[in-house]
């Protein structure tokens, strides 16, 4: 007997995908082959790594209270220490098409790079479809105004009834400068103006990560290259204000470790992952600062939503050079 009918009718229900998709790639930091899938999961799973490579202990679940302290990117860690990397692009796409659950398998300690966008993901998970569950989905809703700071940079967080992004960088003497950029998180958003935005790095900054053992798999197809002035990508940039909107893609993927959609208006100066991470455990001492609700209709978009149900091709995505 099918029980779906017991949901209220106003209740949004979590989803997974519809079918298993592959990845294959090398990482960017640790420059080493690496073999994913992500596989449907059922209701209440959350998001789950496996390392393949493993023989046991050898599952990490993609929640704030397992992420470990790491350089340029989010790593998790389970209790033996077995860690996975670089997951915020799959996070991020999995935050902006509305996939609840799914279980990750990986070969390695680190994800592929691909384009160093979500974009693949988000094509592959279209084109996988999107299943709905039998449970309802619970959204993170701020209610206290929390900030974390480091020097300059700074991280807020206020009430509201969405994820709103108020985000600017600054890279003075090269051709990022000051950019700013504010967000409104729906899927059809995400899709076309967030999901392609790649990740970058100052051509000056290549060689100290590489002797800190970092960038090792980086290349011209995986990452944005500045030298001052000058982008040293051949095909230059896809999007408009494509740096600062990465920016705010590693943001989504971070704040989805909530495991739940974080519903606040969030403003920001040069964001990192540290700084993302330490603002999610702020919130997260006292629950004076926040409450779990059942997410209701208005706060997603049912639009997108049957669109990725039903058709294989992902939207028309624009891109500026």
């Amino acid at each position: 007997m099918n029980n779906i009918n017991t949901i209220k009718p106003n209740i949004y229900l979590q989803r997974t995908l519809k079918r298993k998709i592959h990845f294959s790639g090398v990482g960017v930091h640790n420059g080493r082959a690496v073999s994913m899938s992500i596989e449907p999961a059922e209701a209440d799973t959350g998001i789950i790594f496996h390392r393949t490579d493993k023989e046991k202990n050898n599952i990490i679940k993609a929640v704030i209270d397992n992420v470990t302290v790491s350089r340029l990117c989010t790593k998790i860690k389970n209790s033996s220490g077995i860690f996975v990397s670089t997951i915020e692009h799959l996070m991020a796409a999995l935050s902006g098409l509305g996939i609840d659950n799914a279980i990750v398998k990986i070969n390695s300690s680190e994800l592929p790079a691909l384009d160093g966008s979500s974009h693949e993901y988000v094509k592959k998970i279209i084109n996988s479809g999107v299943k709905v569950l039998n449970k309802g989905k619970k959204i993170f809703k701020i209610i206290k105004k929390i900030e974390v700071k480091s020097e300059n940079r700074f991280i807020s967080i206020s009430p509201s009834h969405k994820l709103s992004i108020n985000i600017s960088i600054d890279y003075p003497d090269t051709i990022i400068g000051h950019s700013q950029y504010f967000y409104t998180h729906t899927k059809d958003n995400f899709i076309n103006n967030l999901s392609m935005a790649r990740t970058y790095t100052l051509q000056d900054d290549i060689e100290k990560m590489r002797a800190a053992g970092l960038a090792i798999g980086g290349n011209l197809n995986n990452a944005i290259v500045v030298d001052k002035y000058k982008i040293l990508n051949p095909d230059g940039l896809r999007l408009e204000k494509e740096f600062v909107k990465h920016k705010t893609l590693d943001c989504i993927g971070d704040f989805y470790l909530l495991g739940m959609p974080l519903v606040g208006n969030i403003n920001c100066f040069a964001p990192g992952h540290n700084l993302n991470q330490q603002l999610l455990k702020e919130i997260l001492k006292s629950k004076e600062n926040y409450r779990i609700e059942d997410a209701i209709h208005e706060y997603n978009n049912e639009k997108l939503i049957n669109l990725i149900d039903h058709n294989n091709s992902p939207p028309n995505v624009t891109c500026v050079a």
